[in-house]
């Protein structure tokens, strides 16, 4: 059931409502993507996330055009994380042996998130790709690495891997490096179990719906890696080197917003006045909402 909060006020009613969406708030000042991160942070709560097309209309509903400088685009909240990479064996995935091959990772195209060998160094590639592999087969302390002479996707060979022995190769120290190309015939590649998962909110949302422009992302000039909604292409997103200076979007208030206000002087009663919950949740609201300063609404004796 919804939940709602009602401030009442000497000289009319303001209402704050729980609801899912965000409250995006335009910053029409020039910064790099790591300040207007900050900003936000500092301000108000983060960098623009958007979850779903809803989200992408109320951003193309709320922008102003005409205050902005820089080819009508802004940044969001939306990152490729490039330094995530973990193994797939879940016992080993912090294990911080790399052997990348001269150049690697160049995560070309910002599609590169999976891990192949060639006759001992490593390199990048987008996971869909058909490469054979191996897979690690644990018994106790001992460790055997498999050659399995099948090209599969990255994720096919995961599969097979967890349901035929252990998981897909990880691999500890030169000593396992060696072993798996001694196993695998010259000239061959095959997947290990070494991935990243890319691109990620800074709120930690879950990243699935996605509105990239077409040929995007593209990380150009290989530095590509923070992300700004387009507004002549209906916020669609694009990555840009994250140096560069743009406005920004900034988000208020994730599962609350405001839903109506009117001039008021002071509060005098929530919902349950007695729960400390909503009265830290009401000084949350305030806080994170600057409307309900410009519309009078003030808060006293709420904790």
């Amino acid at each position: 059931m919804e939940k709602a909060l009602f401030i009442i006020a000497a000289s009319g009613l303001c209402a704050v409502a729980s609801d899912v969406k965000h409250y995006y708030q335009f910053v029409y000042e020039l910064k790099n993507w790591t300040e207007a991160l900050s900003y936000c942070r500092d301000k108000y709560t983060d960098l623009a996330t958007v979850e779903d097309f809803e989200d992408v209309q109320m951003l193309n509903s709320t922008v102003d055009l005409s205050k902005m400088t820089t080819g009508n685009r802004a940044w969001i909240g939306l990152y490729d994380d490039v330094n995530s990479w973990r193994w797939s064996m879940s016992e080993n995935s912090e294990a911080e042996f790399r052997n990348w091959s001269p150049g690697q990772p160049d995560n070309l195209g910002s599609a590169e998130d999976c891990v192949w060998m060639l006759d001992g160094p490593w390199f990048d590639s987008p996971c869909a790709n058909l490469y054979r592999f191996v897979c690690s087969d644990n018994r106790g302390s001992t460790r055997t690495f498999v050659y399995i002479n099948n090209p599969m996707t990255w994720a096919n060979a995961q599969s097979y891997c967890r349901v035929h022995y252990t998981d897909l190769a990880s691999v500890r120290n030169m000593t396992e490096n060696q072993k798996i190309d001694n196993l695998v015939p010259g000239g061959v590649r095959v997947w290990i179990g070494l991935f990243r998962e890319s691109w990620k909110w800074t709120d930690g949302s879950n990243y699935s719906f996605t509105y990239w422009k077409t040929k995007e992302p593209n990380n150009m000039n290989g530095t590509e890696t923070c992300v700004a909604a387009n507004f002549e292409e209906n916020a669609k997103w694009e990555n840009w080197t994250c140096d560069r200076k743009k406005e920004f979007v900034c988000y208020v208030g994730k599962h609350y917003y405001l839903k109506h206000w009117s001039f008021s002087q002071s509060l005098v009663l929530a919902s349950d006045p007695a729960s400390l919950y909503s009265r830290l949740l009401l000084v949350t609201i305030y806080k994170l909402h600057p409307d309900v300063n410009r519309a009078g609404c003030t808060i006293s004796n709420v904790i």
